[in-house]
C-alpha cells in the first residue's frame, strides 16, 4: 500500500465497517506495539446520522432503513474543515441542503447532518462514543515512537479507503492535528501531508 505512494515510513489508517486501526509503518515494517484500535466505523456514522435526523422529527425503522441511509450517506456526507464555520454556514444558507427519496415514498432532507455525522470520526464525544479523539490518538502514537522517526510520521499519514474516504477528511484531520493545543510540540514547523488511496 505504501509503495504505491513511494513511501516506506508512514502512519496508515485502515478503516472499514467493522474496526479502524491506526498503524505506524517504519522502513516498510509495521510497528504492532504502537498500533491502536478505534471502534468507530462506518456503521457507527450511519447510526449517528439516523439519530441526528430523528432529532429533526423524521421517523425510521432502524432495521429496514439502515441500509438505505448507509447507501445515501456515501454520496452525501463530507468532512467540514472547520466544524464551527460549517455550522454557521449551514444556518445561513440552504445551498448545502440535499433531499433523497426512500422506496416507500418518504422524502428526507439533509442539511448540516452531512458534515455533522462524519465529524464523529474526529470527535467521538459528539455521539457519546467512549473513544479518544483521532488527532489525540495520532499524537499519542507518534510521540511514543522513536524520536528520530516522529517527523516522518507527522509528514506522511495515509488514508487508504473505507471510512477514511469522506471528502475533505484529510484536510480536517490536518487541521485537528495542528490544533493550537498541540503547537507547543509541533512548534509550527511540521508540514503534515496526506496521501489518499481510493478503495479497491
Amino acid at each position: 500500500m505504501l509503495y504505491v505512494h513511494g513511501l516506506l515510513t508512514a502512519v496508515v489508517v485502515n478503516s472499514g465497517d467493522g474496526v479502524t486501526h491506526i498503524c505506524p509503518v517504519y522502513e516498510g515494517f509495521s510497528l504492532p506495539y504502537l498500533t491502536c484500535r478505534l471502534d468507530i466505523v462506518s456503521r457507527d456514522i450511519t447510526h449517528y446520522l439516523i439519530n441526528l435526523l430523528l432529532l429533526r422529527g423524521y421517523e425510521f425503522n432502524h432495521s429496514a432503513d439502515f441500509e438505505t441511509v448507509k447507501m445515501r450517506q456515501e454520496k452525501l456526507l463530507y468532512m467540514g474543515y472547520n466544524i464551527e464555520k460549517e455550522q454557521k454556514l449551514a444556518q445561513e444558507i440552504t445551498v448545502l441542503v440535499e433531499s433523497y427519496l426512500f422506496s416507500d415514498g418518504r422524502v428526507i432532507t439533509v442539511g448540516g447532518e452531512c458534515f455533522q455525522a462524519p465529524e464523529a470520526v474526529l470527535q467521538p464525544h459528539f455521539n457519546n462514543f467512549d473513544e479518544v479523539a483521532v488527532a489525540e490518538l495520532f499524537f499519542n502514537i507518534i510521540q511514543a515512537a522513536d524520536i528520530d522517526s516522529r517527523s516522518e510520521f507527522y509528514k506522511h499519514i495515509v488514508l487508504p479507503g473505507g471510512s477514511t474516504m469522506y471528502p475533505d477528511l484529510a484536510s480536517s484531520l490536518e487541521w485537528e492535528i495542528k490544533h493550537p493545543d498541540l503547537e507547543w510540540v509541533l512548534k509550527g514547523d511540521v508540514e503534515t501531508t496526506f496521501e489518499i488511496k481510493p478503495p479497491n
